[in-house]
Parts: structure tokens; sequence; C-alpha cells
């Protein structure tokens, strides 16, 4: 498929700013087939009316209350777009910083953020909101829009939480199947183990035992409920806490991977590059010049 355009974030927002915007195309306003890729996330409702959505080779129709989600690497378009009304969430997930903790535990969240190297784009909507559901995501995405546009106190830090209670609402209601719930329950107990222990050498042994299960149990059933294999998920507790030590302390480097479990300091830089497409130290200057400008 062709690709006419290119888009990056700095369309909407500046340097230094929170990697997250909302762009509202009211019916009869957005164009047909004018296919471009981004090298943004992007999650998309439909308001109201109808359309077609094409990805690669998909073309698929869509209508009022359908959820996409499409991440970079992806050329698309949508068609008849004559009474189609859409909400966008732009954001882009390798910079933007989340306390993760147990969001994989919702299985939408994955679709929103995977892990890295896992992303999949589909022209298929991933949900669909109806009624009552489709009306108060809608407020709550226009509340983080007036948000984003203006400069009160707190702007950035209220409206980070505000994109994480629309995620954790969309996430709740898509209809998406929930794991057994005694499986569910388990597995949150290795979990729990995990955000509490990463800092030491946590062995897959001992989660399958808290767990209650065989080791191969525990990996069929951790990976259905999160989303991702236990040493993965614990990669992304342990990055998570770097990158909060790396904008709110004055330790080293070395000091960082060492307090987040990392015994190599150049294994740290490897898989902090891959997680945030930068390196820590380029990281912490960027995080903290956006703190001196607030």
């Amino acid at each position: 498929m062709l690709r006419n355009y290119h888009s990056t974030i700095r369309s909407y927002i500046s340097e230094g700013k929170l990697p997250l915007w909302v762009v509202h195309r009211e019916a009869g306003l957005h164009p047909a087939r004018l296919f471009h890729d981004h090298e943004y996330s992007e999650i998309a409702l439909i308001i109201s009316g109808s359309a077609r959505h094409i990805l690669e080779s998909e073309n698929i129709p869509i209508e009022a209350g359908d959820l996409l989600v499409i991440h970079p690497g992806a050329s698309h378009a949508y068609d008849h777009t004559e009474n189609m009304e859409i909400i966008n969430l732009v954001y882009d997930r390798t910079k933007i910083s989340l306390p993760i903790l147990d969001g994989y535990s919702m299985p939408l969240f994955r679709i929103f953020f995977p892990g890295h190297g896992k992303q999949q784009n589909s022209a298929k909507p991933v949900a669909h909101l109806e009624g009552q559901n489709l009306q108060e995501t809608v407020r709550m995405i226009r509340r983080l829009e007036d948000e984003l546009k203006n400069c009160r106190p707190g702007n950035l830090f209220y409206s980070l939480a505000l994109f994480m209670e629309i995620l954790v609402r969309i996430s709740r209601i898509s209809g998406y199947k929930i794991p057994e719930q005694r499986v569910h329950f388990l597995i949150g107990d290795a979990v729990s183990y995990m955000n509490r222990s990463f800092a030491d050498a946590v062995q897959v042994e001992e989660l399958a035992r808290i767990a209650h299960m065989s080791q191969r149990s525990f990996h069929r059933h951790f990976r259905e409920t999160v989303g991702c294999s236990p040493v993965d998920y614990l990669m992304q507790i342990r990055l998570q806490h770097a990158s909060d030590l790396l904008i709110n302390s004055n330790s080293t480097i070395s000091e960082i991977a060492a307090r987040c479990g990392f015994y190599d300091s150049n294994y740290f830089c490897k898989k902090f590059r891959e997680a945030f497409a930068t390196t820590p130290r380029t990281f912490r200057t960027e995080h903290r010049s956006l703190t001196r400008e607030r």
C-alpha cells in the first residue's frame, strides 16, 4: 500500500512535552483514503457514523463504538468517511512513563502497551463500546483534551492520570475474555512477589511455588493472564523502577542498575535502550529538562 505521508508526534506537541495528545475530527472532516504511517501509537474511537479502515491488505467496515489501535510501522487510511466522527489518543509508548504495576492483568492493556518487538497491527477493532459506556469514554477523552491544552498547575500530572483512567475504563468494559478467577488470583500472588522483590535474583522456580503450580503450568497461565513471560514482566518492572530513579534521584547509572536487579550496568543500558529507544543518560537529561520547564 502506498504511504502518502509520515506523521510525527511533533505535529501535535513541542519537544520536551508529555508525549500525549487528543485529535478530534467531526463528521465529514476526516479525509478519505489519505494513507499514512506514524512514529507514535494511536487509539482511535469511532464516536458516530461508519467508514472502512484500510491497513495493508485489510479493508474492514467500522462503526460507532469501534476502538482501533495502530502502532508505528503500518500504513493505514479511512474510506467512506462522510459521516464518521472520530477521536484519537496519540501517544509515544516508548517515552511515556507509566507505573505499569498490575496493568497487564487487564488483557486489553497489552494491546495498548505491547512488549518490546511484540506489537501487531490490524485494521480490525480491538473492542466495541456502546451506549452509556461509549458516551462516558468520549467525555473522559474530551476532558483529557481540555487538560492537555491548558497550562494549569499540575497539568501534566493530571493529564497522565486521566490517560491511565481512560485505559483502565476501556480495558474493563471491552469484553475481552478474563482468565479463570482462581488461576488469576494465584498468578497475582506471583506478580505481587515480583513487584516487591524485583531487585533480588527472582527465580521462576520460586514463582511457580508461590502460585502452587508446576513450572510448565505457571509459564502457560502467567502468559495467558499477563500477556508476556515471567522474565519479560520482571524486566518491565525493573526498567520502570529504573526510569523513575533516573528522573527522581541523583544516583549514578551503575547504582540505579544495581538497585533494580541488574548486576551488569552495560546489560542494563542495553535493555533500557531496547525498551525506551534511548540511553539512560539521555532519558535522564530529557526528563529533567521537562521538569525544569514546569
